[in-house]
């Protein structure tokens, strides 16, 4: 481990391995699952789809076309974000489904930029990385864009969301948050998943929605993983065993991630984010630590790459931009991982998991939509009488005793 040395010297040790790390990713796809480009598109401009065809060059931020094929990017996930409310009313108005809804279109307006192709699946991804585009993908970082409402979920499905998060940094309806750091009380009993995040979790898995589980408070974690039938993410997150952090996993849960039976067979994709990396010291070096102790706990096939670009201030010393990653992937080859397990790192586990999550889809093709509704919501049933025909004014009174 390059732990103990500077990061002159390890840079060093791996230039060696930059050849053989350039040959893997020009093979086989390095996908990142957390980029928060369109949060960028929608800060630079009042009229953000004006930006997309802007990506193509020089861009403000950590990425753009140009970094992107320096850094021999084959995928990407793409996040929708904004932020959360604290506490714990959550029918206050606002306009997060109408703003997440904006940056799908963002992303599936980037899909039509040459550069990029629209991808769900692992075989899109494969069909993508084959043409020489950026396989593109869509997150949802946050379970508060949802509205309280799990028609929204499915309306998502409809355009092609592949995964959420299920809380961002406060608590939402559906589940507990892990925070920015500070204390948090609860809003849901155990500091876990409410009845209603457990038909989210359901209807994710009938969906074929990826559940991630970065941000989300450890209890959730426990039980959302308890609860799922298909393998879960975590979409950028490090290992609590080597920085302090609530985001990050801690040990008892990595215990049920891996690939031996009764294991949950998801995926941790290590962050590039500097208070997750280190406290004192974030340098690429000890993102590679991070990899290293989440493969020694899960095994090399449940690891994988998220930078969280765009979506912080800056980067990692050695990992500032997206021309960054063959840095990282020389680093592990230093480090004695093999091809095989390389190109799981890169992107081949994060696929493994998108096929069985698919695969839970099919095998739940024939359930029904979950019916729950968040019971504090006031405005179910419709009160607009005068809009009704009689004989459903009729029935209502009846029913209704009046």
């Amino acid at each position: 481990m390059l732990f103990e040395i500077t990061s002159d010297e390890a840079r060093a040790i791996r230039a060696p391995f930059r050849n053989r790390a350039l040959r893997l990713m020009t093979e086989h796809p390095l996908i990142d699952s957390h980029v928060d480009l369109p949060y960028v598109m929608r800060a630079i401009s009042k009229n953000p789809v004006e930006t997309v065809s802007a990506i193509a060059g020089s861009f403000p931020g950590h990425v753009d076309v140009p970094r992107m094929r320096e850094g021999k990017l084959g995928g990407v996930f793409m996040s929708c974000w904004i932020p959360c409310h604290p506490g714990d009313d959550f029918l206050r108005p606002c306009d997060d489904v109408r703003d997440a809804l904006e940056q799908i279109d963002l992303i599936q307006l980037l899909m039509k930029e040459s550069d990029f192709q629209y991808a769900r699946s692992s075989a899109d991804i494969r069909d993508a990385f084959k043409k020489g585009k950026f396989a593109t993908l869509i997150g949802v970082e946050g379970g508060h864009m949802l509205g309280n409402s799990l028609s929204v979920l499915r309306v998502w499905a409809q355009l092609g969301v592949r995964y959420l998060t299920l809380t961002h940094t406060n608590h939402n309806v559906f589940a507990s948050s892990a925070g920015s750091g500070g204390p948090m009380s609860p809003v849901h009993p155990g500091n876990g998943l409410s009845n209603l995040g457990k038909e989210l979790i359901k209807e994710m898995n009938r969906l074929g929605i990826m559940i991630d589980l970065s941000h989300v408070s450890d209890e959730t974690m426990r039980q959302s993983i308890q609860l799922t039938k298909a393998p879960v993410i975590f979409s950028h997150s490090n290992a609590r065993g080597e920085c302090d952090h609530p985001r990050n996993v801690p040990d008892d849960v990595l215990s049920l991630i891996g690939g031996e039976e009764g294991k949950n067979h998801g995926v941790v994709q290590c962050v590039f984010y500097p208070a997750f990396t280190d406290k004192v010291r974030p340098t690429l070096e000890r993102v590679a630590d991070h990899i290293q102790y989440l493969a020694d706990k899960v095994g090399t096939a449940h690891v994988g790459i998220a930078s969280d670009f765009d979506g912080m201030e800056h980067g990692v010393q050695g990992l500032e931009d997206a021309s960054k990653y063959p840095d990282l992937i020389a680093e592990m080859l230093a480090r004695g991982w093999t091809d095989e397990e390389v190109i799981g790192l890169m992107g081949g586990n994060i696929m493994r998991v998108m096929d069985e999550v698919d695969e839970v889809q099919r095998q739940l093709s024939g359930e029904r939509a979950s019916a729950a509704v968040y019971e504090d919501r006031t405005d179910l049933p419709s009160d607009w009488p005068e809009y009704l025909p009689s004989a459903v004014r009729a029935y209502l009174e009846e029913k209704n005793g009046s």
